[in-house]
């Protein structure tokens, strides 16, 4: 299992996690930049080692079951 992948399953386990990767996707929204980066660096912070490109490859299912 990639670190992505183990990212995303302690995000689907963790409602603060959830919270924070919102909160990301929320700021990112409104400022046009920063998803990528945003959550790579939250990835980063609890052990999981994620690129921008990463989050930007993976971004249509961020949040749905499945890979």
């Amino acid at each position: 299992m990639t670190d992505f992948q183990s990212f995303r399953n302690a995000v689907l386990e963790d409602d603060d996690l959830q919270e924070a990767v919102i909160s990301i996707i929320n700021t990112a929204t409104a400022n046009g930049s920063g998803l990528g980066d945003g959550i790579a660096t939250l990835a980063k912070t609890h052990g999981f080692t994620i690129t921008s490109d990463e989050v930007y490859a993976h971004q249509d299912f961020l949040g749905q079951d499945g890979v």
